[in-house]
């Protein structure tokens, strides 16, 4: 498992399936509406693409990491529209809590 703490010190634990999805702003258009495009969605495991994870390293605090650093934002979960949204610059720090792919 994979815990994220946030700077108010809450946080969020992300087990091997657990789904992440990222997004970018996309709102460089200053006469369109304001818009988020989603830009990744999987789980560590891989089990919501056809496609190997990209959050799947030898560490995982290092892959969700990677993750949150290359995004503007995230929700976890499947419901990418009741979900809530977090800003990546609002994560503390990102540890390995009992992590193992096997």
């Amino acid at each position: 498992m994979v815990e994220i703490t946030f700077l108010d010190d809450s946080s969020i634990t992300i087990e091997k399936d657990t789904v992440l999805n990222g997004f970018k702003n996309d709102s460089d258009d200053p006469k369109e509406a304001y818009y988020l495009r989603q830009v990744y969605s999987n789980s560590i495991d891989g089990s919501e693409s056809d496609e190997a994870s990209r959050l799947a390293t030898v560490d995982g605090k290092v892959g969700v990491m990677g993750f949150i650093l290359s995004v503007d934002c995230f929700s976890i979960g499947r419901d990418t529209v009741g979900n809530i949204l977090y800003r990546s610059s609002a994560v503390k720090s990102v540890d390995n809590t009992n992590f193992s792919f096997g």
